[in-house]
């Protein structure tokens, strides 16, 4: 009487089967949530991944080029020479 078949699935007026329920074009608007779901999915996995940082090597490079120099081991020029080479 009151179509009580389709409480079953928690929604009234026949929606059980929401997205093909609303027409011709519901099966592409699921296939399309679908697709933008294992889109965010994915992109949320690979920002959660470390990248190597080229920024860092290049501050351990000064780091080590700066102590060689403490050292002694290279003169002003090899370090000034290294350190543009370094810093392009």
């Amino acid at each position: 009487m009151w179509n009580c078949g389709n409480w079953g699935a928690g929604l009234p007026f026949g929606l059980g089967n929401f997205f093909m329920g609303i027409g011709p074009l519901g099966g592409l608007l699921g296939l399309l949530l679908f697709l933008l779901l294992v889109y965010v999915m994915i992109k949320l996995t690979i920002s959660m991944v470390p990248k190597p940082n080229g920024a860092t090597d290049k501050h351990d490079s000064l780091d080590i080029l700066k102590n060689r120099f403490a050292k002694g081991e290279i003169t002003q020029e090899e370090y000034h020479r290294m350190r543009k080479i370094l810093m392009s």
